[in-house]
């Protein structure tokens, strides 16, 4: 019996219905293949879409701090230029301070040249004044 089982047995295999045997089983093979094909690309899109939301958001985080770094460097910038303005607005008015101090001093000195001036002309007048006296007193007195 096992002799011709051994000599029926690649007739049975090679038999339209052994063949559609094989073939139903391929197929199947090959559906579970495409299924687990199919399930491996959902799985990579999965990931995919994760791996892409994580990027978005790391790139939304480091625009954020790109964002909050440059409005901390603005407004650094702002509070020195502030300092410097109020350093230069110092300066300024110590100018103006000076400048007023050197101009009461040269009104000062005008005053003071102007009286000088005044106080020779009334000495000049004065004495002027004097001469034609003794002049006067010459000439009534006879010429002494």
């Amino acid at each position: 019996m096992n002799t011709r089982l051994r000599l029926l047995l690649p007739a049975l295999l090679l038999s339209p219905m052994a063949l559609q045997l094989l073939s139903t089983d391929a197929n199947a093979q090959s559906a579970v293949m495409q299924q687990q094909q199919k399930m491996i690309q959902q799985q990579q899109q999965r990931f995919q879409n994760q791996s892409n939301t994580f990027n978005q958001q790391q790139l939304r985080n480091t625009q954020t701090q790109i964002q909050r770094d440059n409005q901390a460097q603005q407004l650094h910038q702002l509070n020195e230029n502030m300092r410097l303005n109020a350093d230069q607005q110092w300066q300024n008015n110590n100018q103006q301070r000076m400048l007023n101090n050197q101009n009461r001093q040269q009104r000062q000195q005008q005053l003071q040249l102007n009286q000088m001036d005044q106080q020779k002309k009334a000495n000049n007048q004065r004495m002027l004044n004097q001469q034609n006296t003794v002049d006067q007193n010459k000439k009534n007195n006879g010429g002494y």
